[in-house]
């Protein structure tokens, strides 16, 4: 069971823009292990804030766009008694991520955009304290990492963007990231 709410806005200014996400969850999970089955319930919640600046060259043609992300989540596995009987402590995750990065993008005629991206990725804050029984286990913090990878997008009709990406993570993250969606302008043109 799984309930999620959330909310985004993005606002430009020329060629400056600022995109804001703000979003909770709570959930039930369970796990079926050789002691039996499992259930506990978690809480999310967060808030994300991108902000960049589009530089443009040979007329619009080609865009050279440095970002930086940062973002805050919540996160909470309240305490519960597993299949084998033993207590699992879980002290709520706080944790801060910090994103610069840059994507070279074109612009083609027939309206779509492919790009490359890179990031460097830190979190810092990451790290809860989390016991069995009274015995603590080990953290699973995340080291710095850098992700790049490519995608392409394509806008129409002024108001719904589609994008596909793929990046390739590299550090104290490894592997790679798929990423589709559809995003849908809302408001009046100016």
């Amino acid at each position: 069971m799984r309930g999620s709410l959330g909310s985004a806005a993005t606002f430009y200014k020329n060629n400056f823009f600022n995109a804001t996400t703000i979003a909770a969850n709570a959930s039930s999970g369970d796990a079926n292990t050789m002691y039996g089955r499992e259930n506990f319930a978690i809480f999310a919640a967060g808030i994300a804030n991108k902000t960049g600046y589009n530089f443009e060259f040979a007329r619009g043609k080609f865009i050279v766009q440095p970002n930086f992300l940062i973002s805050y989540t919540y996160l909470n596995t309240f305490d519960y008694i597993n299949a084998a009987g033993v207590k699992i402590d879980s002290n709520p995750l706080n944790a801060l991520q910090l994103a610069p990065g840059i994507k070279f993008i074109g612009n083609t005629k027939s309206g779509w955009q492919p790009y490359l991206a890179v990031n460097m990725v830190w979190n810092i804050l990451d790290e809860s304290k989390v016991t069995a029984n009274d015995t603590r286990l080990p953290e699973m913090s995340i080291d710095p990492y850098i992700e790049y990878g490519v995608g392409v997008q394509k806008r129409w009709a002024e108001s719904y963007t589609a994008y596909i990406q793929a990046m390739i993570h590299s550090g104290g993250r490894n592997g790679v990231s798929l990423t589709g969606g559809l995003r849908w302008k809302v408001g009046k043109k100016k």
